[in-house]
């Protein structure tokens, strides 16, 4: 006999009766049925006969089988347009405030209500058909899917795969234990990708993913800081899960042609964006839940840091010396020893004792030319002498009985709790953000806004969401209310450098990869990574040059992971121990200085690809799949990537100082190294490299923008008014791009020196 293994509440959704088409949508009356889990062998079955659920009952062993009872319970499913190629299907019991909520009240969804659409029912079917999409729903038994203006499927839900006596292993939609799921078949040749910044494999076919913000403690354990509900899929639609509830992403892991994705909520949210063209599905996506915004010049220079600076005169060395020896550097990055009570907390209280005035060590810094970015956490220790007073004013996260809730997931140095600033509560976001302030008069350019994942299980915010959404929408508030400080205070474009994220994270840019080992396999998952992070959330995302932690730099790794680092959104070296370029060999010192100014002078193309990307909706670092969705060999690269619409930047992966052997594809065209003219035809290449090359090429037809980089240059200041050398590549030639000036506003074209590189 096959015995149950589903808990008693586990419900399939099978019937769709009744509808309204009022407005526009689809409206439907649903009818959910216990459901048993089959065991040992795979499959579901209801109360219904077998012969209504599909089982085949002619099978000579089919064994004996105990079905639950038929006791029906209501459930709504209801489909919207939200754009002539988004979609909108809300699923739950019926009754659920879902129904009565904006797509905008968990605070990632930032575009108003649904648009209209053609709406129809008959006795099978129900039909929502938008400009360029259309969302068919089976009535009796339920399924669903999505077809595209031509009429092809995209999507569609699971109920086809079944195993040999018939029975679904996939049911389309089921809830159980306070969880619901839904699966989707996977076609022969369509490959998954996205759901955030994972470590793994660009292509997520045959993964299984807890999407779950984390203190992952690195990039190889499998947990990751910045997961997205969004993935792409190569049958032509991208999905988001409009949730802050953890999210378990079953890609062909378990069953190889079913992409399950189950969340620990009893609302399905799931938007749907339809197109061939993934980098028009992520400007739908932009537009549902905002674009990103340009940071500031300053940002695109090169960054520094250490864990730890432990002195005012500690950090004004390295200014000095970077100035000594002619590397620009625009920002001084201080970890936590400003602070008095340093570990894992941030009061506000600066100490004196080891970098004296704060405004006076802001201007001695900018006297060498520098910016100041300073270290914080949304966390607060008991020690600190502000606990007591913030916890009276109620402005920490709680428990359930309203008690502190403390910090988890986050090993503690000394063991005591912390606890974590609500800010969801406006008096204690508003106390956040007034404690930038005195900073950001004083000069402070940045925040590193680390950490942020630590919500623990018991927590709840004071805001009226559903608790299940509130360790991952933890991240995304933490970071909005440091961004609008600066904001607010500053009156420019704000600027973080965040570690937690979650979807909408990419409207307060910029993020980093996280705590990366210091090994050739830590670079390889960083890149992974920040690839799979642009597909979700498209902006600014960079990483720690040369990796945080974990065997002491090679003088070849650390040169490799500087080239990477200078042809990256944005560019900062940082780890437990030095990264200033001296502090390794004179030859390293000699490659990393001419990789660093290699990077300044490309500033003018840094800052059209900046300005693209926040009026695009896309990704300034780009997988290959999103520029050459039509190439098949693309999807699957995830070693190397697009800076912008013409840079395709080949890192290496090495850690010796010897010229190293790399394999690497190249789209179709032929395509210019930037810096040493040889040419590439489309298709897969070997060649070898010295330690003092990257290749970068350039797209065929590109005009390339970039300025001379003098040798006293200190920083991005010094370049500003520095005249444009325009670069073009390839033949036909047509009229120099409209360039965005530093000043935003339209250079003019006749001001360029031209040169003209005929591959």
């Amino acid at each position: 006999m096959s015995h149950p293994t589903g808990p008693s509440d586990t419900v399939i959704l099978r019937h769709a009766s009744g509808g309204s088409t009022d407005g526009g949508h689809l409206d439907l009356a649903m009818t959910a049925l216990p459901a048993i889990e089959l065991s040992p062998m795979p499959g579901w079955i209801t109360g219904e006969t077998l012969e209504a659920q599909g089982i085949e009952v002619s099978m000579p062993n089919l064994p004996s089988l105990q079905r639950p009872e038929l006791s029906p319970t209501p459930w709504r499913l209801r489909v919207t347009a939200h754009g002539p190629r988004t979609a909108r299907i809300v699923l739950a019991p019926e009754g659920h405030r879902v129904f009565d909520e904006r797509p905008g009240w968990l605070g990632i969804v930032t575009a108003d209500g649904p648009v209209p659409a053609e709406a129809a029912l008959n006795g099978q079917e129900a039909r929502l058909s938008g400009d360029e999409f259309t969302v068919v729903v089976a009535r009796s038994p339920f399924s669903l899917r999505v077809e595209d203006r031509d009429g092809r499927t995209v999507l569609r839900t699971a109920e086809r795969l079944r195993q040999v006596a018939g029975f679904p292993m996939a049911p389309p939609a089921l809830h159980h234990d306070g969880k619901t799921a839904v699966s989707f078949e996977l076609a022969a040749s369509e490959d998954i990708l996205g759901f955030g910044e994972q470590f793994g494999r660009l292509v997520k076919n045959g993964q299984k993913l807890t999407l779950r913000s984390e203190d992952a403690l690195g990039t190889g354990t499998g947990m990751a800081y910045k997961p997205v509900p969004v993935w792409h899929s190569t049958a032509g639609y991208a999905g988001f899960l409009n949730t802050g509830a953890t999210v378990t992403a079953d890609v062909g892991h378990e069953r190889p042609s079913v992409l399950s994705l189950e969340l620990d909520d009893d609302a399905l949210d799931l938007f749907v964006f339809v197109s061939p063209e993934p980098a028009q599905r992520l400007a739908d996506y932009t537009a549902l839940t905002g674009h990103s915004q340009r940071p500031p010049l300053w940002a695109f220079g090169y960054w520094m840091g250490r864990c730890r600076y432990h002195s005012s005169g500690e950090m004004l060395e390295v200014a000095r010396s970077m100035n000594a020896h002619s590397i620009p550097c625009d920002v001084l990055h201080l970890d936590p020893d400003w602070l008095v009570v340093d570990r894992l907390n941030t009061d506000f209280i600066w100490n004196e004792d080891r970098f004296g005035k704060r405004k006076d060590f802001v201007a001695d810094l900018a006297a060498e030319g520098k910016r100041l970015s300073v270290w914080e956490l949304p966390y607060v220790d008991p020690k600190s002498p502000l606990y007591a007073e913030l916890q009276e004013r109620g402005f920490f996260v709680k428990t359930l009985h309203g008690a502190t809730a403390y910090l988890g997931g986050t090993p503690t140095p000394d063991g005591r709790p912390r606890a974590l600033i609500d800010f969801s509560n406006p008096q204690a976001r508003t106390w956040w953000k007034e404690q930038h302030r005195a900073f950001l008069d004083d000069g402070v350019a940045v925040f590193k806004t680390d950490f942020g994942e630590g919500f623990p299980a018991d927590g709840v915010l004071a805001e009226d969401t559903p608790a299940a959404h509130h360790h991952n929408l933890y991240p995304l508030r933490y970071n909005s209310a440091t961004s609008e400080a600066i904001a607010e205070a500053t009156g420019r474009t704000p600027l973080v450098w965040g570690r937690s994220g979650w979807a909408g994270s990419h409207r307060y840019p910029g993020q980093w990869g996280g705590d990366a080992e210091s090994t050739v396999a830590g670079m390889q998952a960083t890149l992974r990574g920040g690839l799979s992070y642009a597909l979700g959330a498209p902006g600014f995302w960079s990483h720690d040059i040369g990796g945080f932690f974990g065997p002491e730099l090679t003088d070849g790794l650390y040169v490799r992971w500087t080239q990477f680092g200078a042809f990256s959104p944005l560019m900062r070296a940082h780890g437990l121990r030095p990264r200033e370029p001296w502090a390794f060999s004179p030859e390293a010192l000699k490659i990393a200085r001419t990789w660093i100014r290699r990077r300044y002078g490309l500033l003018p193309y840094l800052w059209q690809a900046a300005t693209a990307s926040v009026r695009d909706g896309l990704p300034m670092m780009r997988p290959l799949h999103l520029s050459f969705p039509e190439d098949p060999a693309a999807v699957g690269i995830d070693s190397q990537f697009m800076l912008g619409d013409d840079l395709l930047v080949i890192p290496i992966f090495d850690d010796s100082s010897a010229p190293a052997s790399r394999s690497f594809y190249v789209p179709k065209g032929t395509w210019t190294d930037l810096h040493t003219g040889t040419a590439y035809e489309a298709g897969f290449h070997t060649a070898t490299f010295p330690l003092d090359a990257m290749p970068v090429l350039v797209r065929p037809g590109a005009s390339i923008p970039t300025l001379p980089v003098p040798e006293d240059t200190r920083n991005t200041e010094d370049l500003a008014d520095q005249p444009w050398v325009v670069h073009r590549f390839g033949h036909d030639l047509g009229p120099i791009p409209a360039f965005t000036g530093f000043d935003g506003s339209i250079a003019d074209p006749a001001s360029f020196d031209v040169v003209d590189h005929d591959a």
